[in-house]
């Protein structure tokens, strides 16, 4: 599949610091660590690595009712990209940029649970899908359950979830390609086309980790936006004003408001909030600070709903 890319490589593994109440840095490379899940070393996914069955939640052969996903939040909130890896994290160049305010992710109002395949492929044509959403990377190692790789996705011709447009498959036989009112094909595996659930409006996310803007210092109108915890980037995305797209990477943790608290991820990497091919995405982090973005987030023992994701200006 043809991509315009940023030359943001898509190579390193995400890396998810303990806290998330620190304040931001000034522009600085992204935070990296050693193991994909924080309490324990891993092979880094996306899979690739040796014989010995690491690299996420492996289950070996039979699967169990309860899976280590549920208590591994960082792990099966990542999404595969079309180049079979994840998304990286990229420095913002102080010399380009200038800090333009923080403020604090979240979503509030309606939120839409998604359903999951039971089988067949993955996201991208990576790895199967089994019981429960769970993934089967293509080494064999299991991810779940209510695995994000596992969504499933309409191509029956219909309208998007907002009514609007048509819901089609696309090259590749990919699910999911919605194609806007204007006749404009988007991407494959677009929100918009995710097999709906229920709707709610009782959930509502916050994510303690702050996020700073920045602006480009030239009249491009670029622009960045990262989320720190512990010192380091842990999510952001990044808009250009010459192309009109915006890229994310990067993994954002929180909570809902539950008594007791759920965690919940949004993956910066998915493509509802970075560019893959198609019709160019806009400037999303604009969007996030206004009237909010479409997105997904996950809980390993909830499941994975569309929210819209906003952030809030700090005073």
């Amino acid at each position: 599949m043809g991509r315009l890319g940023l030359g943001v490589a898509l190579a390193a593994v995400l890396a998810i610091a303990a806290c998330d109440s620190e304040t931001s840095p000034p522009p600085t490379a992204p935070g990296t660590r050693d193991t994909l899940v924080a309490g324990g070393p891993r092979q880094p996914f996306p899979p690739g690595g040796g014989s010995d069955g690491g690299g996420g939640d492996t289950l070996g052969t039979t699967l169990p009712g309860d899976t280590t996903g549920a208590g591994d939040p960082v792990g099966n909130g990542l999404w595969i990209s079309p180049e079979g890896t994840t998304a990286a994290l990229q420095p913002v160049d102080p010399l380009a940029f200038d800090t333009a305010g923080t403020g604090v992710a979240g979503s509030s109002g309606s939120s839409t649970a998604l359903e999951f395949a039971t089988s067949g492929s993955g996201l991208f044509a990576f790895g199967t899908c089994g019981r429960d959403g769970l993934w089967t990377d293509p080494d064999g190692n299991f991810f779940g359950p209510n695995n994000p790789n596992c969504i499933a996705y309409r191509s029956d011709g219909g309208a998007g979830n907002d009514g609007t447009g048509q819901c089609v498959a696309a090259a590749g036989d990919f699910p999911g390609l919605w194609i806007d009112p204007n006749l404009q094909a988007t991407h494959p595996f677009n929100v918009n086309c995710a097999l709906a659930g229920a709707t709610t409006t009782t959930l509502a996310l916050h994510f303690g980790s702050p996020g700073q803007l920045y602006e480009a210092r030239n009249t491009s109108g670029s622009r960045a936006l990262n989320f720190f915890s512990g010192g380091l980037v842990q999510a952001q995305l990044l808009y250009d004003g010459a192309s009109d797209i915006t890229v994310g990477a990067g993994l954002l943790i929180g909570t809902d408001n539950a008594s007791p608290a759920n965690t919940w991820t949004v993956y910066f990497g998915q493509p509802a909030l970075r560019y893959t091919e198609g019709l160019a995405n806009g400037d999303l982090i604009g969007a996030m600070t206004s009237s909010g973005v479409p997105a997904v987030a996950c809980s390993t023992p909830i499941g994975c709903s569309v929210v819209n994701l906003k952030l809030t200006p700090s005073p």
